[in-house]
């Protein structure tokens, strides 16, 4: 596949997953991000980048589901245990189907995605603002180091973006402020 245009895809799933944060419901959030991990995830599997692959289709199925909470109770910790199965599967069948060379340092780089999926699974479940933003800076750390090894320009941009927002956010409203005397 001509890489060119995997790197045209992940550009656009980045603005999908950028722009998601300035819809004003949460189910406009979680369609634009399910729009987003779908064309990321099409990125990752034309650049051969199989983990990232499977766990933006994983993110995709997750924002689907999410989308009907209510209905499906989605926050449940089986929901938790489901997912994670799948974030682990997705590591072992990167190494187990698709071929990926398993070295110390590889495996070690195929599970920083693994532990950002986990996190902002954790994130997601949060009613606490200050919680998801912390959560979600450990994720996407996990992410841009990934993203930045497999050289997936939209995705590194993505969360780039990611990082400056949550550090913003934490100095607007996370900062204890000291009183003057």
């Amino acid at each position: 596949m001509n890489p060119v245009f995997a790197q045209t895809v992940s550009i656009v799933a980045m603005a999908f997953l950028v722009l998601s944060f300035q819809m004003k419901t949460p189910k406009g959030i979680l369609l634009m991000q399910s729009v987003g991990a779908f064309l990321i995830s099409v990125s990752f599997f034309f650049l051969e980048k199989y983990v990232g692959a499977m766990l933006n289709v994983l993110a995709f199925v997750r924002a689907i589901l999410l989308f009907n909470k209510e209905k499906l109770h989605t926050d449940s910790n089986l929901w938790l245990m489901i997912f994670g199965v799948g974030y682990i599967a997705a590591y072992i069948l990167t190494f187990a189907v698709f071929g990926e060379i398993f070295s110390l340092g590889n495996a070690v780089l195929q599970c920083l995605p693994v532990l950002g999926m986990f996190c902002s699974h954790l994130a997601l479940r949060s009613a606490d603002a200050k919680q998801i933003r912390r959560i979600s800076l450990a994720s996407s750390v996990c992410w841009l180091i990934y993203n930045g090894v497999a050289l997936v320009v939209g995705a590194i941009l993505c969360e780039a973006f990611n990082l400056v927002s949550i550090f913003v956010a934490m100095m607007r409203f996370d900062r204890k402020t000291k009183e003057r005397v």
